[in-house]
């Protein structure tokens, strides 16, 4: 009597665990009972559909044409915030479509990396879009984007993964590597890809069980969004979502849950085995990562990049996994997706500077010294002549300036002082040569060499002013030897100098115009951009040479005011070579990523035989006071002066101006 009971109970047992690991059968738009058809599709050769959205301009006039791919979640309609401006000046066709299983595209039960590459070939052919396209991948939307870099590299003309997918059994990753990443996702998280990895046969009942809690972005745990992903999410919230009904409408196990297994199954291929798509720079790859995300851990990204150097590797600071939402870094992806072949030598290249001497270029009108590297630098003297001065400074000048800066020193000032005062054009800038390899340590090294030859000595003085100090910061480093003292005047600070603590740094860099945020950004990030943004007429680019005068404080208006009686009939000179090699040229290299940490710098005068000191106005508005306290305090030996209503203009007061001088060079405590 027993033994048929235990036999009903296995059986019901085994039934009930049937049911429970096999997914229901998918709802097949188009089919009886199934969701209709309500947008265009393509019949793929294997009798599958896919359905797909245009934007943009018309594929038949467009010059560049962009396959985007969706993430998890999502579909064809996910709204890419690009403006119809920078669509239409760049001629962009954009092609959405539902990814198999998703929306309105058939489901596919074998689908892997593989066959989502050969899907959007087959997508491209059957829409003729040409020979050649670039993709854009979302998170995890670009496992597809590795499908392609690998099997239809030939069809490539560029490509963007954002927030990508990271597969943390990949071989090629260090299992520190992958162990870091990986432990940093939620519990819930780290069993769910288990489980897609190792046993996909369970993956539906562990996506449908209610014991334990699976996977946190399904449940709506918000502990994976970061504050800046919460915000973006709220600003969503604000515009109803187009199609959001239809993502999982034919079954969550061919849309979601099949995704997953795809993305972390055994792929048939290692991501650094792939080689090079452009080996002739004549398209590029780029990753963009927010340092923020969650639920993709930069240093995954990080690594591949490193160690596939063709790959251009772009980690914002401050954002998260919906990096893509964001207006700027939307239009920055799409822009880079095309930039080498779309915007090549028109758009992101600069034109050629006009060297001064050279056909066609403007003349030489003052003095220069050849360098030992063939460079000229144009320089200019003030004060008694250096063979009698008991002082012999260096002016640095600062951004948008030149040897011509407006200094508001009398020569009865400069003859009691007994000082004689170099200033020089920087490279780039008025009449000294153009240096495209220009670097914080080679300002520094033009500084000397000019000193050299114009035989000032062993040693000299430097003042430097706003974004000129990173030359004097150079100084510090690599010729301290030859300093005789040192001044900053409104320093401009890099906000990735990595002593900079990141909160106080984020909260500092917040502070500045919109514009700005974006400007710096680019500069430090994607640097063959910065051209084509600071000359694009989209989007406001740049505070500071658009001259807002936002920027300036009550005495910053009264300076100007006080300049314009002077006037300088050399102002044109500034940027006479070419604005790339002078301003734009500035902002890369002082906001790039310098060889050495400022906040590390040794006391060039250990036995107080002189002094840095750094000045700085409260209400200097380009240059937050802040972080210039945090430098003063963690290097002891620089002697701060904060004015307290004093902004970015300083140096061109009379009155400051004088003290500076007298502090540097005689030790004369200032009164402000």
């Amino acid at each position: 009597m027993l033994a048929p009971i235990a036999v009903a109970v296995s059986a019901g047992l085994l039934g009930w665990v049937y049911q429970a690991l096999k997914p229901p059968h998918p709802k097949i738009c188009g089919s009886p009972g199934g969701p209709p058809v309500t947008s265009p599709r393509v019949k793929l050769s294997d009798g599958r559909h896919l359905a797909y959205r245009e934007m943009g301009v018309p594929k038949e006039e467009a010059k560049h044409k962009i396959i985007v791919i969706h993430g998890f979640d999502s579909s064809k309609d996910l709204n890419l915030p690009v403006s119809q401006e920078l669509i239409e000046e760049l001629s962009m066709y954009f092609l959405f479509f539902d990814r198999a299983g998703y929306g309105e595209s058939d489901p596919f039960p074998k689908r892997t990396v593989k066959s989502e590459a050969y899907d959007i070939q087959e997508l491209a052919d059957k829409l003729q879009i040409g020979p050649k396209f670039y993709i854009i991948g979302v998170s995890m939307g670009a496992y597809p984007i590795y499908g392609c870099l690998k099997y239809i590299p030939q069809r490539l003309a560029g490509a963007s993964l954002v927030v990508p997918f990271v597969h943390y059994w990949w071989p090629c990753l260090p299992a520190n590597v992958s162990r870091e990443g990986f432990q940093r996702l939620q519990k819930c998280d780290q069993w769910t890809f288990r489980i897609a990895h190792r046993a996909p046969w369970l993956f539906y009942w562990w996506m449908t069980q209610k014991w334990f809690p699976s996977l946190s972005i399904m449940a709506g745990n918000m502990a994976i969004f970061c504050p800046q992903d919460l915000e973006m999410i709220k600003k969503l919230s604000e515009t109803p979502s187009v199609g959001l009904e239809k993502v999982r409408q034919q079954g969550v196990q061919e849309s979601l849950h099949r995704d997953i297994i795809a993305g972390y199954a055994k792929w048939e291929f290692d991501p650094l085995d792939i080689s090079n798509p452009f080996p002739n720079n004549e398209g590029s790859v780029h990753i963009w990562q927010g340092y923020e995300d969650r639920i993709i851990p930069y240093q995954i990204n990080r690594y591949i990049s490193e160690k596939l150097p063709w790959i251009r590797y772009h980690e914002v600071p401050d954002t998260g996994h919906l990096l893509i939402f964001r207006r700027m870094f939307a239009a920055a992806a799409a822009v880079l997706a095309v930039c080498v072949v779309a915007l090549g030598y028109k758009r992101i290249k600069p034109p050629p500077p006009k060297v001064c001497g050279s056909p066609n270029g403007p003349p030489i009108t003052s003095p220069r010294i050849k360098l030992s590297d063939g460079r000229h630098l144009s320089y200019r003297e003030r004060g008694v002549p250096k063979e009698i001065a008991k002082y012999k400074v260096i002016l640095v000048h600062g951004f948008d300036s030149s040897k011509d800066i407006y200094l508001p020193l009398s020569q009865e000032v400069m003859e009691e002082l007994s000082v004689y005062v170099l200033t020089f054009d920087r490279a780039g800038y008025g009449e000294s040569d153009p240096n495209p390899k220009r670097s914080v340590k080679s300002e520094a090294f033009d500084i000397q060499e000019l000193a050299d030859q114009l035989h000032l000595g062993p040693k000299f003085h430097v003042i430097g002013v706003s974004i000129g100090t990173h030359s004097i910061w150079a100084c510090l480093k690599y010729i301290p030897h030859r300093l005789a003292g040192v001044t900053l005047v409104v320093p401009v600070i890099n906000f990735w100098w990595p002593s900079f603590p990141p909160k106080l740094a984020k909260e500092v860099f917040r502070k500045q115009l919109k514009r700005d945020q974006v400007k710096l950004s680019i500069a430090h990030y994607i640097p063959t951009l910065v051209y084509w943004w600071m000359t694009q007429k989209l989007f406001p680019y740049s505070s500071i040479m658009q001259r807002h005068p936002i920027l300036l404080n009550r005495r910053d208006l009264e300076t100007i005011k006080q300049m314009s009686q002077v006037p300088n009939p050399d102002e044109h000179k500034v940027r006479q070579q070419g604005v790339h090699e002078s301003l734009h040229r500035d902002m890369i290299v002082h906001f790039g990523k310098w060889e050495f940490d400022p906040m590390k710098l040794k006391n060039p005068f250990p036995d107080n035989e002189a002094c840095v000191y750094l000045w700085e106005g409260h209400e200097d508005k380009l240059v937050p006071f802040e972080l210039q306290r945090y430098v003063a305090q963690k290097l002891p030996w620089i002697k701060y002066h904060e004015v307290p209503d004093g902004g970015h203009l300083m140096i061109h007061e009379k009155g400051l101006c004088e003290a500076i001088f007298r502090e540097l060079l005689l030790g004369e405590e200032p009164s402000f």
